[in-house]
């Protein structure tokens, strides 16, 4: 079984909106929702669970019915952090097989492929983990101060993570058995294995699956709704 533990529960105050950034409409729908139908739709997810804003969770679970999300099998509460959150999700899920895959996904991605949501299922069966990525273009510099580098990172040994991140039920267990034990709280799963001494592997990335944190990003993520890609690209 895979499921997947969509992150909802953040304020957005880097939007400056008066509504939780996943929440605002975006060609009359929700950006959650534009998320959570591309969940739906893919057909080796078996079942979701949503940590929400505090105080949002009927409002979601209204959008949920109003838009036949029928994989979203309960709706929480986050918590003060990322790492709180993301704990309480794992928690909603119940009790999981030790084979089972479990996505962690932020849900102002809402533009990640099914392609992308494949290859970490099947990443992390093979290995325990996986993390989406991307590899580094541009020229990538280490901030030396405030305002100035003084030197280049190679980029070619950089990567840039994304979610959905993933682990089997038998990591997670394990992985939170560890946690407790050092007092290790990261807010990303695939940076809490890493410090707990077990490497990431990687799955495909993807260029859309854009995160929306600036009122800039919404704009993008309204002309990228609107693209397609050119018959004769390969």
């Amino acid at each position: 079984m895979n499921y997947v533990v969509l992150l909802a529960g953040g304020s957005g105050s880097r939007m400056r909106q008066d509504i939780p950034k996943q929440f605002i409409h975006v060609e009359n729908k929700p950006v959650i929702v534009y998320t959570l139908e591309v969940l739906q739709a893919h057909a080796e997810i078996d079942g979701i669970v949503c940590v929400c804003v505090d105080g949002w969770e009927k409002i979601l679970a209204g959008y949920a019915k109003q838009f036949s999300i029928d994989k979203l099998q309960s709706i929480v509460a986050g918590g003060s952090t990322r790492f709180a959150s993301t704990r309480v999700g794992m928690k909603a899920l119940g009790t999981v097989g030790d084979e089972d895959v479990i996505i962690v996904h932020d849900a102002v991605r809402p533009l990640v492929t099914a392609e992308c949501l494949s290859d970490v299922i099947a990443v992390c069966r093979r290995n325990g983990n996986s993390m989406s990525v991307l590899d580094c273009f541009d020229t990538m510099y280490s901030r030396s101060g405030e305002d100035y580098t003084a030197q280049v990172v190679e980029r070619s040994r950089l990567v840039r993570g994304q979610t959905p991140e993933a682990v089997t039920g038998r990591r997670m267990q394990d992985m939170y058995r560890l946690a407790d034990e050092r007092g290790v709280e990261l807010d990303s799963i695939s940076a809490m294995q890493n410090e707990l001494g077990w490497p990431i592997y990687f799955a495909k990335g993807s260029e859309r699956n854009i995160k929306l944190t600036r009122v800039e990003d919404i704009e993008l993520f309204k002309a990228l709704l609107l693209t397609k890609k050119d018959a004769w690209l390969k």
